[in-house]
C-alpha cells in the first residue's frame, strides 16, 4: 500500500523523527509543526516544511497528526477541513480512548490511534532521529470500520518498525498505565528522592542516570496523559509498585537474602527478555 505523498502533523521528536525517516527512505512527505523553532530546524535538515496546515496536507494521502493530547482535537478538525476526502488520517497521541483523546463522533470516525513505542525524555525537533522507530513495536487501534490499518501500518514498517498490536483503545490505555504513565512516574520518583537527599547529579553514576532516565521528560506533556488514563488504574498501578518495594524493605530489613533471591530472579528474567524482545 502507498504511504506517499505523506503530510505529518507535528514536528517533535515523533513527527520530526518520522519526517526524518521517510526523508532518508525518498518518500515524499511534507511536514509542519505550531513551533516556529521546529519548523526551522526542520528545513535546516531538509524537510520539506509546508507555510500552515491546510497547505501541508493537501494532496495528501496519509496524514500522521503527532501533536499532544490536548492539541489533538483542534488539530483534527483542521486536518478534516483540509485534507483530502479519502486521505487516511491517523494520530500518535499516546492514548486511544474516545473520552481520553477528546474527539466528536463525526471526526473520531475518520481517524486512527496508532502508537509507535518509541520516544525521547526530550521535546521538539532537535530530539528527533531518523533510526526512532528501527525494529519498534507499535500498537494499532484495533477499528475495522475506519479502514486505515493497512495503510497505518505500511507507514510505520516504512520507517523500520517490526512488530505491530492490534488492540482496542480501552485495552491499549490501560497496558500503557502499566507500561508507559507507571514507568515514567517510577522515574520521577526515583529522581525526586534524589533531590530530597541533595545527591548532586554530577555524581550520579550510569545506573542512576538510566533508571532516571524518563524523569527528563516535561511535566506540560504528561499531566494530560496522566489526567487522562483509565480511571482508578493508575492507582492499581501505583498500589503494587509500592507493595513490591515495600516487600523488598521487609526482605532487606529481615536479612532474607533466601526470599531476596527469590524475589530478584524473576525480575532480572523479565529485564533480559525484554531486551530482546522475547
Amino acid at each position: 500500500m502507498s504511504v506517499s505523498p505523506a503530510a505529518i502533523i507535528g514536528l517533535g521528536a515523533i513527527g520530526g523523527s518520522l519526517a526524518r525517516a521517510l526523508k532518508a527512505k525518498d518518500v515524499p512527505a511534507r511536514a509542519w509543526g505550531r513551533a516556529a523553532k521546529d519548523g526551522d530546524l526542520a528545513r535546516e535538515a531538509g524537510i520539506d516544511v509546508g507555510g500552515d496546515l491546510a497547505d501541508t496536507v493537501t494532496g495528501a494521502a496519509i496524514v500522521v497528526i503527532a501533536v499532544p493530547l490536548p492539541a489533538l482535537p483542534d488539530v483534527v478538525a483542521d486536518v478534516i477541513e483540509a485534507a483530502p476526502a479519502n486521505a487516511i488520517i491517523i494520530h500518535t497521541a499516546g492514548l486511544q480512548r474516545l473520552e481520553a483523546i477528546g474527539l466528536p463522533p463525526e471526526h473520531h470516525a475518520r481517524v486512527l490511534g496508532t502508537h509507535p513505542l518509541a520516544g525521547s525524555a526530550d521535546s521538539g525537533f532537535g530530539a528527533a532521529r531518523a533510526d526512532m522507530f528501527h525494529g519498534c513495536r507499535v500498537s494499532v487501534e484495533l477499528r475495522p470500520e475506519v479502514g486505515a490499518s493497512p495503510a497505518a501500518e505500511a507507514i510505520w514498517r516504512t520507517v523500520g518498525a517490526q512488530h505491530f498490536d492490534f488492540r482496542d483503545a480501552v485495552m491499549h490505555d490501560t497496558l500503557m498505565v502499566w507500561t508507559s504513565h507507571l514507568p515514567q512516574l517510577t522515574a520521577t520518583a526515583l529522581a525526586s528522592t534524589f533531590v530530597a537527599r541533595r545527591a548532586a547529579p554530577r555524581l550520579a553514576g550510569p545506573g542512576a542516570r538510566d533508571t532516571t532516565r524518563l524523569a527528563a521528560s516535561s511535566y506540560q506533556l504528561w499531566s494530560p496523559m496522566l489526567a487522562a488514563a483509565p480511571a482508578g488504574e493508575l492507582d492499581v498501578a501505583l498500589a503494587a509498585l509500592e507493595e513490591r518495594i515495600g516487600e523488598l524493605r521487609r526482605l532487606i530489613a529481615a536479612r532474607d537474602f533466601e526470599g531476596l533471591a527469590t524475589f530478584w530472579e524473576p525480575a532480572r528474567t523479565w529485564r533480559r527478555d525484554a531486551e530482546e524482545g522475547v
